[in-house]
């Protein structure tokens, strides 16, 4: 679709390098997150991008269009956005395509599940979980639901008992991650549901890695929806049979978060200490160390709570050199290895520390950053943290001061402004 547009549709489908597969299914799965019973085909979608139409589609199909483009129907049917220089793709984004096309053409004509199909499914569930650190949550969503699909499928088309381990063991990789890209959107509920169903699939395979990492998404979507105590039962819990190294590191981690909103600063600092030295045994797990990306949970990762959990205590003594650490950490990494929203969340934390310290300038220069990033960038967790600043700054020790006026102000701009906003709270639909 790389061609000179005829439409706007077109132009859009071809700056998201959208072949006419991807196409298809993009719409079917936008059409399941905004609630219409609507599909399409490779022909249809020939005529649309054409604008070759005697008349528009019919109407449920324009909702699926107008909710996934964001544009009027009549908008996306005329004519190309003159203003918009088109661009070809370049050739890797050429060979990435073409590959998804070849291994998504390839499991659907296996007439049986033999070991490439599941070659490829490993392949991409592992892709997914290292692209999740870099990609925008929006960008993702509609592989990732995609690829839990032909997982399902292919469960359906198999029956032995070390093919539907492998089957089941992708699902709950693809769960997890949607329960992440849920939480980055700010459903929470939709954020429970994938995580859960990631440790019932964990449950049926007897895999221990598999079944911390749920619950460690399940502590972390209960302690920022306010339910702490929740969060600490969950962690406390699944500790107990968490096999040592990344597993238990992550889940001491997210439970001294936890705790630090109960106010448990003793309990607090045991569990960073003993995630600290769960962190000398990491490495070598088969699944998290070994898939890496957000299965995995290094030392930038557990700074970053430790600086979280500080703030959450109202200690920008301890939180202020966490937060440091975590942003150098950070720092040091390729950009495709690196956490681009935690690396944010440990920006917005460090300014919040510096503002507990009385140090608003330093709180500004760490958020400069932060306040200018794109809608789509903004995660529920970021505007958490945020609002969380917003009532420090809102305090009457800094009533009269400039800069937390001027904070406040673009924490208000941001969260309107957040890509949860901005995706109106699209659900997911739940695990099967």
């Amino acid at each position: 679709m790389a061609h000179e547009p005829r439409t706007r549709l077109e132009q859009l489908a071809n700056a998201a390098h959208l072949s006419l597969r991807r196409f298809v299914s993009g719409f079917e799965v936008e059409a399941r997150l905004c609630g219409e019973r609507a599909t399409t085909s490779e022909r249809s979608v020939k005529r649309w991008l054409a604008g070759d139409l005697d008349e528009l589609p019919r109407s449920a199909s324009c909702r699926v269009l107008e909710h996934w483009w964001g544009e009027p129907v009549e908008r996306l049917f005329g004519p190309p956005d003159r203003d918009v220089v088109q661009v070809g793709g370049t050739g890797n984004e050429l060979v990435v395509n073409a590959g998804r096309e070849s291994a998504e053409h390839a499991i659907e004509a296996s007439s049986s599940l033999d070991p490439s199909a599941l070659e490829h499914l490993h392949a991409a569930a592992q892709r997914a979980a290292r692209t999740y650190f870099v990609a925008p949550p929006m960008q993702m969503l509609t592989d990732l639901v995609r690829l839990r699909d032909a997982v399902y499928h292919q469960l359906d088309r198999t029956h032995k008992p070390r093919q539907q381990a492998e089957l089941y063991l992708i699902a709950g990789e693809v769960c997890g991650l949607l329960s992440l890209i849920s939480w980055d959107l700010g459903n929470a509920d939709m954020a429970e549901e994938q995580a859960r169903a990631a440790h019932t699939y964990g449950n049926v395979i007897d895999h221990p890695s598999l079944c911390a990492w749920a619950r460690a998404l399940q502590v972390t979507v209960a302690f920022w929806s306010g339910r702490p105590r929740k969060a600490v039962e969950v962690a406390t819990a699944a500790l107990a049979s968490a096999p040592p190294g990344t597993a238990r590191v992550r889940l001491h981690s997210v439970n001294a978060r936890a705790l630090a909103l109960v106010g448990a600063r003793q309990e607090v600092t045991d569990e960073l200490n003993a995630a600290a030295a769960e962190l000398d045994r990491a490495g070598d797990d088969p699944l998290l160390d070994e898939v890496g990306g957000e299965l995995s949970f290094d030392r930038s990762r557990h700074a970053l709570c430790t600086a979280s959990a500080f703030v959450t205590l109202g200690d920008g003594e301890q939180a202020e050199p966490a937060a440091t650490t975590a942003v150098t950490l950070f720092a040091t990494m390729p950009d495709d290895l690196r956490w681009g929203t935690g690396e944010l969340g440990a920006w917005v934390d460090l300014g919040t520390a510096r503002a507990l310290r009385g140090n608003l300038a330093g709180a500004e220069d760490a958020l400069e950053r932060i306040f200018a990033l794109a809608p789509e960038r903004r995660t529920e967790a970021l505007a958490r943290r945020l609002t969380n600043l917003g009532r420090v700054l809102g305090t009457t020790r800094y009533r009269r001061a400039v800069e937390a006026t001027r904070m406040g102000e673009a924490i208000e701009d941001f969260t309107t402004n957040s890509l949860a906003r901005s995706a109106a709270r699209r659900v997911i639909g739940p695990a099967g």
